[in-house]
């Protein structure tokens, strides 16, 4: 069992697909409750917080120093995540194959690092302004998988080239993927909102 767990729970519409936040660097559990209420009014929403505390900010796995990535680290907390995910969906009664994945920053990181790299539960998302960690040793079939996500040309931390091989590594795992690429930094607009809003309203019932 995984104890150190804190998770928040929005109850909604039962018939809908529930929502799981994973917040960017120094959020919480709750961190995207307004973005996820924007765009999932009335779905189900569950956020769980990342257990990683670096520089008094929570993320769900270790950031050196120098930008590069701890992947022991990553794999531990990937698996934990998964871990707590199945959990919480037990603890309030969700289905965990229905969930959609709002990831911002690091949970979006997280969240695409365990699509190529484990078997997960989820199979549709909205990863804003996500990055490769590091490539996929073992290509991944996703099929039926669908993604949505952002990148802002302005952005300090995600380069185009990494988006850009991120989006390469879902698309040839199968995965069906919207791009929206704007002129912005690394934040959330209500341009790039909107587009996410308007692929949501296609998604099959």
């Amino acid at each position: 069992m995984t104890n150190d767990i804190h998770a928040a729970f929005y109850p909604g519409k039962t018939s809908l697909a529930p929502v799981l936040m994973l917040h960017g660097t120094g959020g919480d559990e709750s961190d995207l409750l307004p973005i996820a209420t924007f765009l999932f009014p009335e779905h189900p929403k569950l956020g769980i917080r990342g257990r990683i505390i670096q520089d008094g900010s929570n993320r769900y796995f270790i950031r050196r120093k120098d930008g590069s990535f701890d992947l022991n680290n990553l794999n531990q907390e990937t698996d934990w995540l998964l871990d707590a995910v199945q959990q919480e969906a037990v603890r309030y009664q969700l289905d965990a194959r229905q969930l959609i994945v709002l990831g911002f920053s690091n949970g979006a990181n997280i969240a695409a690092y365990a699509w190529l790299n484990r078997t997960t539960p989820f199979k549709t998302a909205v990863l804003l302004h996500p990055m490769m960690i590091t490539p996929s040793e073992h290509p991944a079939d996703l099929t039926g998988y669908r993604v949505f996500t952002t990148f802002g040309d302005l952005d300090p931390i995600v380069s185009e080239t990494n988006f850009d091989q991120l989006t390469q590594q879902l698309m040839a795992a199968h995965v069906a993927t919207k791009i929206f690429k704007n002129h912005q930094s690394h934040h959330l607009t209500q341009t790039e909102l909107m587009a996410a809003q308007a692929w949501i309203n296609k998604l099959p019932r």
